[in-house]
């Protein structure tokens, strides 16, 4: 491509259409911490019987780590690149290993929103795929898979083609090339200011324009937006191509899709099907993020504020109008518990609701983990450090106590024999979650 790119860090989704095939993924939960991030795009390729594919991963700092190394902070790890055919053969595999060094300790833990990104190529024969990438971090021998389907057609077999869709938050021509800033997301929610739908047309139809729109459906095909046809120049081989997607407020939270549609030059201003070209579609997600997470039940979240919040300022949050509204004053409460303000994270944020993630995986009883006694003092107090059970095969009530570092106590009893503790010594808890 003729390109200059920027990349932005978020995490970059891109699907890949030709005469109307697709290829889509799902929006993440919220609290599903996303250790990398995984793209693959199809261009056409040097040759007719094979497509590029750029396999594309961004892995933010804070998702691997790193060992001090004198005055430097040293982190590696390596990408397994997987190509698997429709039988689940291996018809393709690549390593590549990273390496990453950093002075700044904040840097590391995420503080900075720094991340390590890397393109690799692939030349794909028309099939479909699975596109497995397992990131291993070399120091803790962690690993992390995510994987794409992938349908790659012969682009010379079309007299119009278009190929997956780039989305971008900028783009400037510059002497005939394009720099561009890719929006690495899924999730288009909180661009404001709109953003850009990029693609490349081959054509080798003899024809020198063609008029382009693009739609956005629900996931039942109903257009709930659409432009006006927009005339392009497309009389070389490939031509690089971008359309202004500007934001819309009146579009509910949800996921949706993104189709673009090249026509048959026509001053016509219905669109016939019987003029269509070509077409891509990929997903979108319309989500407005808090600190950079989607909020997949806005109404939870803020009744699980009951550990770090007053139950007035709850009440303020739940007597909103609008989800939106709900949204902007649970945000505006976090903003307060915001320790380095200055910064796209908030860490204060970001523990308590993984500590409430862990309670639910850890505590649950006859309720969430997050509403026992045992995920009450784990979210307020984070994770004991040390731990005493009763002896296992005794008789009657089982008893469980924590010990903090302060020497602060707790002890729970499990009057059941089902997991059910219910905290005894101190009878109640007075204090509420601070991040320290």
């Amino acid at each position: 491509m003729n390109l200059t790119i920027r990349i932005a860090l978020i995490c970059l989704a891109l699907f890949i259409a030709l005469s109307f095939i697709a290829y889509s993924q799902d929006i993440k939960s919220p609290n599903v911490e996303i250790q990398f991030y995984l793209d693959v795009i199809c261009f056409k390729g040097e040759s007719d019987t094979s497509a590029r594919v750029d396999v594309f991963t961004v892995v933010p700092y804070q998702s691997i780590n790193f060992m001090k190394s004198g005055e430097t902070y040293l982190a590696q790890y390596d990408l397994v690149i997987k190509v698997l055919d429709s039988t689940k053969n291996i018809k393709e595999e690549k390593r590549v290993h990273r390496v990453i060094k950093e002075q700044d300790y904040k840097s590391t833990q995420g503080g900075t929103g720094k991340f390590d990104y890397s393109q690799t190529l692939l030349s794909l024969a028309k099939g479909n795929y699975e596109i497995k990438v397992v990131l291993i971090d070399s120091y803790v021998n962690d690993s992390y898979e995510k994987s794409r389907t992938l349908t790659v057609l012969n682009f010379a077999d079309y007299p119009f083609s278009i190929s997956g869709i780039l989305i971008l938050s900028s783009i400037e021509e510059q002497n005939e090339k394009f720099k561009i800033t890719p929006f690495i997301s899924d999730n288009v929610g909180d661009l404001k200011d709109g953003f850009f739908a990029f693609f490349e047309a081959y054509n080798k139809s003899g024809n020198d324009s063609a008029d382009f729109i693009y739609q956005i459906t629900d996931k039942e095909g109903k257009v709930l937006n659409h432009s006006k046809k927009l005339r392009k120049f497309v009389g070389k081989s490939k031509t690089q191509l971008y359309l202004k997607i500007p934001y819309n407020e009146t579009i509910s939270q949800g996921t949706y899709n993104l189709r673009i549609i090249a026509l048959k030059p026509s001053n016509d201003t219905t669109i016939k099907t019987e003029d269509y070209l070509a077409a891509a579609e990929r997903s979108l997600g319309f989500y407005r993020t808090v600190f950079g997470f989607n909020i997949a039940d806005l109404n939870k979240a803020a009744k699980q504020l009951r550990y770090v919040a007053q139950p007035s300022e709850i009440e303020y949050i739940d007597a909103a109008q609008t989800q939106d509204e709900k949204q902007k004053r649970f945000k505006e409460f976090w903003d307060k518990q915001d320790p380095s303000p200055n910064t796209d994270r908030n860490e204060s944020f970001e523990e308590y609701y993984t500590r409430i993630d862990h309670a639910n995986k850890e505590f649950k009883s006859y309720n969430e983990g997050w509403l026992t006694d045992m995920g009450m003092v784990y979210i307020i107090f984070g994770k004991p450090f040390q731990v005493e059970r009763s002896a296992p095969g005794t008789i009657g009530r089982k008893y469980e106590r924590w010990t903090y570092l302060n020497n602060r106590q707790f002890v729970f009893g499990d009057n059941t024999g089902f997991g059910d503790f219910r905290l005894i010594t101190p009878p109640t808890v007075s204090e509420r979650y601070k991040y320290k």
